[in-house]
């Protein structure tokens, strides 16, 4: 008989996080309208949004690494806290560059709220169900950006300052769930800072450079899919975002329990293989029928992926500094993301987007060799680290 997944604590962490970025992902879509009211271009619109990724990921191993130290659930709490006065603060503040300060401190801790809610999670699924159990965490934030937007659009009717004031109790509200959450396994709250030299695990941060590799492209879907449809006349634009979600719904409920039976890599390698067929689908498409195809292919691929990464990652570092671990693949993503939105951006306005996906599908493909190199790494890591008392899988 499988050990028990949807456990109380299981369940009270999946709501948390699918109530912060739901509270997150009602302001995202909707700032860019502010900065537009306050005078700024569509250009510095664009700007926050990139301040604010960078931000989260270069401060996401950081963040991971005290989080490690001073308490994962400690962090949860004082980041919710902090986004109610982030929140008030971005409905007041008239002046864009102090809106973009706010935004420097915002996504920097948000990838705190990021690594440490992972790395809880990940002491209250079964090993034997692990990839299943990660599959399951990753739906809550896509269930909540599904449904956020539409309602920050729709709050915002209201005036800019009421989504601010509904946003901050909603983080408020976080801050209170984030308090009666259970802790997780941590080697002390009450210990210290962490030291400099702890802050980053290089043997995580070179095998998370595959998922740079992929997440380039994804960037570059996220900002020009839309754009690319209009352009080759396949209506409606948000059709591959559609499919795409559904996709990873569908993938992670039929297929995650296959990488707990036979090794994450049974998924991964297949996912690796599908990013550039995709991204090649996608530079090609000029029909509903091909897009499809490309998102399929492309949530088939992401929603395979990430929880068997993950998994290869918790099954091969120290349980006392997952929160660094996950800390450094979101260091890698956020960074494909930010840096694919750029290029792709700059390679479709000098060529074409068909080119730039095309340039995508081409860098996907080092996705495999590096991970493939630099796991090795990890895995013999493990085998040193796996001597120490401390040491966990």
């Amino acid at each position: 008989m499988s050990e028990r997944l949807f456990t109380p604590r299981f369940v009270a962490l999946w709501l948390f996080q699918f109530g912060t970025f739901f509270s997150a992902f009602q302001l995202l879509p909707v700032i860019p309208l502010r900065i537009l009211a306050l005078g700024g271009s569509k250009a510095a619109a664009g700007l926050f949004l990139a301040v604010y990724t960078i931000a989260s990921a270069f401060a996401a191993p950081v963040m991971g690494t005290i989080a490690d130290h001073i308490g994962r659930r400690r962090m949860l709490v004082t980041a919710s806290i902090l986004f109610v006065v982030f929140s008030l603060a971005y409905g007041v503040v008239p002046w864009l560059p102090l809106v973009l300060i706010i935004a420097l401190l915002h996504g920097a801790m948000w990838s705190g709220i990021l690594s440490s809610a992972s790395a809880i999670m990940t002491g209250f699924i079964p090993i034997s169900r692990r990839t299943e159990g990660l599959g399951y965490w990753g739906l809550a934030s896509t269930a909540a950006i599904a449904i956020a937007p539409a309602a920050g659009m729709f709050v915002y009717r209201f005036g800019w300052f009421v989504l601010c004031a509904e946003i901050a109790a909603f983080s408020a509200l976080m801050a209170v769930w984030a308090a009666q959450l259970p802790a997780g396994n941590v080697r002390d709250e009450s210990a210290s800072f962490p030291r400099v030299a702890e802050l980053w695990d290089f043997r995580v941060l070179k095998t998370a450079a595959s998922f740079a590799m992929i997440s380039f492209g994804y960037g570059g879907i996220t900002s020009y899919v839309a754009i690319l449809s209009r352009e080759r006349g396949i209506f409606p634009e948000s059709l591959f975002f559609t499919v795409f979600a559904t996709s990873v719904v569908v993938v992670r409920i039929l297929i995650a329990r296959v990488g707990d039976r036979h090794g994450p890599k049974v998924l991964l390698y297949p996912a690796f293989a599908a990013f550039p067929v995709a991204f090649a689908l996608l530079a090609t498409a000029q029909s509903q029928a091909q897009m499809i195809a490309a998102a399929i292919l492309w949530g088939t691929g992401l929603g395979a992926a990430f929880p068997a990464f993950m998994t290869f990652l918790v099954t091969n570092t120290d349980e006392q500094f997952r929160g660094r671990t996950f800390g450094s693949m979101i260091l890698a993503f956020d960074t494909g993301i930010a840096l694919g939105s750029i290029v792709v951006g700059a390679i479709g306005s000098r060529w074409s987007l068909g080119t730039a996906f095309w340039f995508a599908a081409a860098l996907s493909c080092l996705a495999f060799p590096i991970f493939l190199n630099t796991s090795r790494q990890l895995v013999r890591g493990t085998a040193v680290a796996g001597t120490a008392p401390h040491a966990g899988t």
